[in-house]
């Protein structure tokens, strides 16, 4: 996985939530990658952001077709 420093500690804190029980690893990924996204300065909102700040290695659409599928329990 092509992860920057900081995404270790965000990937390690969701597996202290345990949350790898419940979510696949590719979604943990997009977990990861788009709360690297929120906590960064200047960030508004938008798929292209989420995608721009969080150098998430995957194309934009692919975010988008994460959110569409997103299934809640």
């Amino acid at each position: 996985m092509n992860r920057l420093a900081h995404h270790h500690e965000i990937h390690k804190f969701f597996t202290m939530l345990g949350l790898a029980l419940y979510f696949s690893k590719p979604v943990i990924k997009h977990l990861v990658h788009i709360v690297d996204a929120m906590i960064t300065k200047g960030f508004s909102g938008t798929v292209t952001d989420l995608h721009h700040e969080s150098f998430h290695p995957n194309h934009r659409t692919t975010l988008s077709h994460f959110f569409t599928k997103l299934q809640y329990f």
